[in-house]
């Protein structure tokens, strides 16, 4: 019988080596095995984030210095330019300036979930002036030289609640009082409901806003600050040397614009406990190219010059970089009023100044009132009160005042006038 002969005769060794291999093959299929688990699991999460928040941006993810080495190195990319004229000696270095990151872009949307029984009057209102306001019983509005009066719209009677010589605007209804500044003083003041004796507030103020429990000041120095209805203690978010004006508000933040020497406005946003200081909510704009910016309840209205020259009216959700035009062409560029999807602003058809009416579910506009003979000098604005619309200001230059106002259950050709202390519809 013949002996077998075999080439590796260390048959221990050889069992040990294959035993090393399939060991090497398992560990690699687990390698795969998680890659494969994690790169799911990040599908999952980017995918979870835009069902969230469509708007959202991956490249948030990357840090900045990493993004700006990508691009920098890796595309090349510079905010610098040089440009040679013609003189080869003479060299001149340009910077164009960056787009400024807007590090308070994107905010929780139920910061926005403002309550209409909270807000001390339209943001739209207080803009144009603040000169009527309603609470769930009046509308209440202001007569220049003339004090506060109180409007019943059931049967229309009214009743000066407070006399006053000053000018007067900002008003605000909130619980038991009522709030509106003294122009001629600088002053904001409270007067509880059925009384006639105001308290003041604060001094310097400029442009005064009540949402709840808070009321939000801008003061004649440029100052952004804010105190609660029961301590009534001044808090400063905010100052400046530039020119500040009042957006809008959410939950725990104020919004409001800066224009600087330059005429380069800013946008700002502090929140109410200052923790994180000044925020920038989106891109600048220059000169006249954004016009009478209003935010209410997460969504910013406002005028956008065209190419042509006109106007658009433009609504931006909060945190979107997409705009909708809702009217084209505008001829009045007094801030906006809204309230339940309804939209309230001015129009100067020839000489014809017009309240209107925008239905921003159905798209149908609509003349609420309508004042004649008005120039392009004129200082006429809209008010919103409930029932009742109103045009307050003068036609033209020459100071032809105009106090008018028109319920929406009886239409435009019905038209109350306001003239020597007295309602009529003469």
């Amino acid at each position: 019988m013949k002996e077998k002969i075999y080439e590796n005769p260390n048959t221990d060794e050889d069992r040990q080596e294959r035993a090393q291999k399939k060991q090497k093959g398992r560990a690699g299929r687990v390698v795969l095995m998680i890659l494969g688990f994690i790169v799911i699991a990040i599908a999952v999460f980017l995918g979870t984030i835009k069902l969230v928040q469509p708007d959202f941006k991956i490249a948030q993810l990357i840090p900045e210095s990493v993004s700006q080495t990508i691009d920098e190195k890796l595309l090349g990319k510079t905010t610098t330019t040089e440009t040679t004229t013609a003189a080869p000696e003479t060299t001149t270095e340009t910077t164009t300036e960056a787009p400024v990151e807007a590090d308070a872009a994107y905010l929780p949307i139920e910061e926005f979930k403002l309550d209409n029984g909270k807000k001390g009057n339209h943001m739209g209102n207080i803009l144009n002036g603040g000169l009527v306001g309603t609470d769930a019983s009046y509308i209440y509005h202001i007569v220049d030289k003339k004090g506060i009066y109180r409007f019943e719209p059931y049967s229309e009677g009214y009743a000066r609640v407070y006399q006053s010589e000053s000018k007067l605007s900002c008003l605000n209804l909130k619980g038991d009082y009522i709030y509106f500044v003294n122009d001629d003083e600088a002053v904001l003041y409270r007067m509880k409901k059925g009384t006639s004796k105001p308290e003041k507030l604060a001094e310097s103020v400029d442009t005064a806003y009540v949402y709840d429990n808070r009321i939000i000041f801008v003061t004649t120095d440029n100052s952004v600050k804010t105190m609660t209805t029961d301590k009534l203690k001044e808090k400063e978010l905010y100052s400046t040397a530039d020119e500040v004006q009042l957006i809008g508000t959410s939950l725990k933040r104020v919004f409001f614009s800066v224009k600087d020497v330059n005429n380069k406005f800013s946008y700002i946003t502090v929140d109410f406990k200052n923790k994180k200081g000044e925020q920038l909510f989106r891109q600048p704009t220059y000169g006249d190219e954004l016009v009478a910016p209003v935010m209410e309840n997460g969504f910013l209205y406002f005028f956008e010059k065209q190419e042509d020259g006109s106007y658009n009216l433009i609504r931006q959700k909060y945190g979107s970089e997409k705009t909708v035009t809702l009217i084209k062409n505008v001829t009045s560029l007094n801030p906006v009023i809204v309230y339940n999807n309804r939209l309230f602003y001015s129009e100067l058809d020839g000489k014809s100044f017009k309240a209107m009416e925008l239905n921003m579910n159905s798209e149908a506009v609509k003349t609420l009132l309508s004042v004649k003979n008005a120039g392009s000098e004129n200082t006429l604005v809209v008010q919103h009160g409930g029932e009742y619309d109103f045009i307050i200001g003068a036609k033209n230059a020459d100071g032809d005042k105009v106090y008018s106002a028109s319920s929406i259950y009886t239409g435009s050709a019905n038209i109350m006038r306001f003239k020597d202390g007295r309602w009529s519809y003469k």
